[in-house]
């Protein structure tokens, strides 16, 4: 009998062990979920809402933050951004539209 009770006790310790290893676990995924989801938030947050996007095909815009990101420096990065504005106000011109005014990309745009 003792030995029954013994292996009784080692398997339900087995047990409770399991599920408290899966409840830490769970508990750890559900952080790590949190934490890719206020990630992902801020990084869209950051990112430039490109002027005229809705003039522009997928590869434009694509080339525009290409160029965008390939400026070394802030007057480079206002440059092109300056520019695009420029081009895309007139596109909008063209067909009879107006752009909303510009804005500004927080922390200059990285």
């Amino acid at each position: 009998m003792g030995v029954i009770f013994q292996a009784t006790v080692a398997a339900a310790t087995a047990v409770v062990m399991m599920i408290a290893a899966a409840e830490v676990a769970g508990q750890q995924q559900t952080q790590n979920r949190a934490q890719v989801q206020q990630r992902s938030q801020q990084k869209a947050g950051q990112r430039e809402i490109i002027p005229g996007s809705e003039l522009m095909t997928p590869a434009e815009r694509e080339a525009y933050r290409q160029r965008y990101a390939a400026a070394k420096t802030d007057e480079a990065r206002a440059k092109v951004r300056a520019d695009h504005v420029k081009a895309m106000e007139e596109r909008a011109r063209l067909r009879g539209l107006q752009l909303a005014p510009p804005v500004a990309p927080k922390g200059g745009g990285k």
